[in-house]
């Protein structure tokens, strides 16, 4: 298997400019991936950073955004447990939640993966506008973080040969 994915990486790593980003692409929309792994590994392996970036952001978002509508249409086609009204406090709860909880769950995007943010989110009952919202600034901000960390950490290594493991 290992040699499997040694090969696969060569290839990549070999390919065209497309072949690269279109690689970076496809592994940004998987969970647990996503743009904060393949960012970084993207400019590791010598890719343009700014296609990077903006290709794994991209990727990302879309398969979250494509994740909250689907789970949206699921909870809105289930039919209502048994009508139980809500305390007074889990409603209040609701609320804060809504306030506060979106953009604080969709900013640990990289701690607890953008699709688990979105989930929680949704399991909260939040409108799915506002997780969309929300994700993007995460998954938009985080990127271009990683994206100028990664590029200008790879840029230092070039200057200072001895902290260099690819030299």
């Amino acid at each position: 298997m290992a040699e499997w994915l040694q090969e696969l990486l060569i290839q990549i790593m070999e390919a065209n400019l497309w072949i690269k980003l279109l690689s970076v692409f496809v592994v940004s929309a998987i969970p647990f991936f996503e743009s904060y792994v393949t960012i970084p590994i993207g400019i590791v392996f010598g890719f343009p950073i700014v296609p990077v970036v903006i290709i794994g952001a991209l990727g990302n978002w879309i398969s979250v955004i494509v994740f909250v509508l689907a789970v949206s249409r699921l909870r809105r086609n289930k039919k209502p447990r048994d009508g139980k009204m809500r305390s007074n406090r889990w409603q209040r709860a609701q609320k804060l939640f809504q306030k506060y909880g979106v953009p604080g769950v969709s900013l640990l995007g990289p701690i607890i993966c953008f699709h688990v943010a979105a989930a929680i989110a949704l399991g909260a009952g939040t409108s799915k506008s506002y997780i969309m919202l929300w994700q993007t600034i995460a998954i938009a901000g985080w990127s271009i973080a990683l994206g100028i960390a990664f590029g200008f950490g790879i840029n230092l290594l070039e200057y200072i040969p001895n902290l260099n493991p690819f030299s």
